[in-house]
């Protein structure tokens, strides 16, 4: 059970609270968000948050030894560092910094549990499932997991006052996430000719499924923001070839396959990692530009037609699947078209959707939203990581 009463927003208290916020607000936030205020979608959105966070509790799932970190604790702290984005209230941030040490001190590796398939410590999150009951460290995990700590890294370091004050932890989380990295180079495949590459799978004995290798994409793209240093650009851009280069474009939206080399369009729920990883790309100036952006809009506003959200992202529904419940992953697209924001808030915040880490994410991510898109470079800050 929780410890900490869970953050409850009411109209007042934000009204309020919006004076002192506004002073506190830091590069995280631009100076040309909108009069320091919330509009009627992120209104909503932090509403729905409230409601998640009250159910999930501020720790998240990162007191459970045995949590589902890849896919339930990863999208909390997602959801985390986009309200600290979204408001400058440095409430989220102490949170996130809390479960973030819990979640590092749960790797696999610092609790004495070999991944059995690769038969060595690994500095990741170790599961039995999929696995026949073999612990097994998935490289799609660790993405999920060290994108948050890695992004946070990176907005922490393009503050001055919040890079000082939290030096020791920027330090630690960059060094932690730079284990991490290290530990799937073995898995890693280059192609000099087309400049771009993939991640090798040794459970499925070949390349890994777009979604799982662009995961730790994103952490690529956020630990060059975080560092400077371009061997994560670089890695950034051959990934985002390898996945550009198979997208197709189909009445003016991205489709694209599940697999590399196999057909079958992708599912709402993976497709939204891939969607975001181009969007963490184009943010940083990364191989994709605003016309791709546009064309990721596209699919998003396909699948949103109709009364529900499409499970897959050709638009076919699959009965009982309930994959479109994850569109979520997918809000940080409304930076490129705001028009989608209530859409996906009133979605959100329907009576009777699950309050669980995809709605709490998505409702962040609006709110994160209301602010002009701003492109990122990395900044150097006075705390320099260790090495």
């Amino acid at each position: 059970m929780p410890t900490h009463a869970p953050i409850t927003f009411s109209l007042a208290v934000i009204c309020l609270g919006l004076a002192l916020m506004a002073a506190k607000l830091s590069a995280a936030q631009p100076a040309s968000a909108p009069s320091g205020q919330f509009d009627a979608a992120s209104l909503k959105a932090i509403e729905a948050f409230a409601a998640c966070d009250k159910t999930i509790g501020p720790d998240g799932y990162s007191k459970n030894p045995d949590a589902d970190w890849g896919w339930s604790q990863s999208r909390v702290m997602m959801a985390y560092q986009a309200m600290f984005e979204g408001t400058g209230d440095e409430t989220y941030l102490t949170r996130l910094l809390e479960q973030i040490d819990r979640v590092q001190a749960a790797r696999g590796d610092r609790r004495g549990l070999d991944d059995q398939i690769r038969g060595k410590m690994m500095p990741g999150w170790i599961t039995t499932g999929y696995t026949e009951g073999k612990r097994h460290a998935y490289l799609v995990h660790a993405g999920m997991i060290t994108f948050p700590m890695a992004r946070c890294a990176a907005v922490l370091k393009r503050n001055p006052q919040l890079a000082a004050k939290h030096a020791q932890a920027i330090s630690k989380i960059i060094a932690d996430v730079e284990e991490t990295l290290r530990a799937y180079e073995g898995e890693w495949r280059k192609d000099p000719n087309a400049d771009e590459g993939y991640y090798y799978c040794p459970v499925l004995k070949e390349g890994l499924p777009f979604n799982q290798q662009n995961a730790l994409g994103r952490t690529f793209v956020a630990m060059y923001l975080a560092t400077g240093k371009e061997d994560y650009r670089s890695r950034a851009e051959m990934l985002a070839r390898f996945f550009k280069n198979r997208l197709k474009l189909q009445d003016g939206r991205y489709i694209w396959d599940y697999w590399p080399k196999r057909p079958g369009a992708e599912d709402t729920s993976h497709a939204s990692i891939n969607a975001d990883f181009a969007f963490q790309c184009y943010r940083a100036g990364i191989v994709f530009d605003e016309t791709d952006m546009k064309r990721f809009a596209a699919t998003l506003r396909f699948i949103t037609q109709g009364d529900g959200f499409a499970d897959f992202i050709d638009g076919h529904m699959a009965k009982g699947s309930g994959l479109g419940l994850y569109i979520g992953g997918w809000a940080h697209l409304c930076f490129i078209d705001p028009t989608l924001r209530m859409p996906l808030t009133e979605f959100f915040a329907a009576k009777g959707q699950p309050a669980g880490p995809v709605t709490m994410m998505g409702a962040a991510y609006i709110v994160e939203s209301q602010k002009p898109l701003v492109k990122e470079q990395p900044r150097a800050a006075k705390t320099a990581p260790a090495e």
